[in-house]
């Protein structure tokens, strides 16, 4: 499945931009009380920005695999203004262990660190997720 096809994803208006990362596109259903970006909304960019990294840099686990988001931890640094983008950063240590565990045990967890800028390229959060992923087959 496409992370732009998950349903709350996509109602909420998340799609993968020109560089190959996710973005939101500022629109109405993402402002909160100060007709900025609300909170919510960072949260779910970067939350899908970690699942699609997981879709993106494993493509040969594509169907063989149910990832679940075990545990977040985000920091709100300041007001997000407009279309939001999002970068992604997985350590390649982090990712040799994650792969030796999944081959060894068929699970495994992976540490996904996201930051989400706004149009101004300012970094509006940052969000650490841990990623639990267990082979199905």
């Amino acid at each position: 499945m496409e992370v732009t096809a998950v349903p709350f994803a996509e109602h909420n208006g998340i799609v993968v931009d020109s560089a190959g990362g996710l973005s939101l596109p500022f629109q109405g259903t993402v402002q909160n009380h100060l007709s900025r970006v609300h909170a919510g909304a960072q949260f779910l960019l970067a939350e899908s920005a970690g699942g699609y990294y997981l879709l993106t840099a494993f493509p040969d686990l594509a169907g063989r695999v149910l990832p679940l988001l075990r545990e977040s931890k985000i920091k709100y640094i300041q007001q997000a203004e407009g279309d939001l983008f999002s970068k992604v950063v997985v350590l390649d240590a982090a990712v040799d262990k994650f792969l030796q565990t999944l081959r060894k045990r068929g699970r495994a967890v992976i540490n996904v660190a996201v930051e989400v800028m706004d149009v101004s390229n300012e970094v509006t959060c940052r969000g650490q997720f841990k990623w639990f992923v267990q082979l199905m087959d």
